[in-house]
């Protein structure tokens, strides 16, 4: 997922930039490119010429098409998860935490930049399916992973039963790309109002809780406590 905004870096100062920060702004060139015009439609010259150096120097930095890619998704499927992640889920409240957390998850998978990183994974997987499989590991593994830690923290706790952390995860994210997000990819609605996110994030939360909840907590979700 090629998920967060824009943010093209200057060097009006006119001083020659670190190769850190020339790697930033090649990241930050390629994304808006590839939103822009997809995988196919992308060219390294073309991100090289907006850079300002030579295709030799592009290359120097990421030495295939494929492999810059993979780095912008990298790059910003982490910091997306940074943003999702950074408020640590809350055990002695858990009904409001988990759809606190939900809400969060909804904001990132709905944003413009995050739906149109997905729409162009899923165009390019078929012709070039090797890239699909890491993009995936990068995407939605990573996203498993890090909630399957905070789950396990959960189930330790006993606010979960005790399962599979990993497969707690994958129905949670399972849940949380349903209904909106599927209708966003579709183009079926452009925008998601407030309250239309806000019955989701507890309708996630809720059937979640239902499923992996501890005994009180699980006959609370079903009985609509």
């Amino acid at each position: 997922m090629i998920a967060v905004e824009g943010r093209r870096p200057s060097f009006s100062d006119g001083r020659k930039p670190s190769p850190d920060e020339r790697r930033a702004a090649i990241l930050d060139i390629a994304r808006e490119a590839f939103l822009k015009d997809g995988y196919s439609g992308t060219s390294m010259s073309r991100i090289a010429a907006e850079v300002g150096g030579s295709k030799a120097t592009l290359y120097s930095y990421f030495p295939s098409k494929k492999e810059l890619f993979i780095a912008v998704t990298d790059r910003e499927t982490a910091q997306l998860y940074d943003e999702i992640f950074n408020v640590k889920l809350s055990l002695d409240e858990p009904g409001s935490a988990f759809i606190d957390f939900a809400r969060r998850c909804l904001a990132g998978l709905l944003s413009d930049t995050i739906v149109a990183g997905y729409r162009l994974i899923i165009a390019e997987a078929g012709r070039f399916p090797e890239m699909g499989k890491t993009t995936y590991e990068l995407a939605v593994r990573r996203g498993v992973e890090r909630l399957a830690h905070c789950f396990a923290d959960a189930m330790a706790h006993g606010t979960l039963r005790l399962c599979d952390p990993a497969e707690a995860a994958e129905s949670f994210l399972d849940l949380a790309a349903g209904s909106l997000h599927t209708q966003r990819l579709w183009n079926a609605i452009d925008t998601v109002e407030a309250a239309a996110l806000e019955r989701e994030a507890k309708r996630i939360g809720t059937v979640f809780l239902a499923a992996y909840g501890n005994d009180s907590l699980s006959h609370a979700a079903r009985a609509g406590d």
